[in-house]
């Protein structure tokens, strides 16, 4: 990744897909669907955690700050492909 434009589009991408996939899950398994329901809802404050974070330490670097909030997003986004793989069985 090489600049905060392009990881925006890739969050947004990526919870487009979650999204899309977790309707699918729903459709198939309706006795999931609140579980399915808290996974949105995860996956939508993690895209607003990760889009409208700002910097706010100035002891810290921009590309220091930028590889650690990558760094924690992708861990959180596989958690919830994780947990969305559950459901799916």
């Amino acid at each position: 990744m090489a600049n905060k434009r392009e990881f925006k589009k890739e969050v947004t991408l990526i919870l487009e897909l979650v999204f899309e996939e977790c309707l699918f899950t729903r459709e198939f398994n309706p006795s999931k669907e609140n579980e399915i329901e808290a996974l949105i809802q995860e996956a939508v404050e993690l895209y607003s955690i990760a889009i409208s974070t700002k910097k706010e330490d100035p002891k810290i670097s921009y590309k220091v700050y930028f590889n650690t909030l990558k760094e924690n997003y992708y861990e959180k986004i596989l958690v919830i492909l994780s947990k969305l793989e559950d459901l799916r069985k």
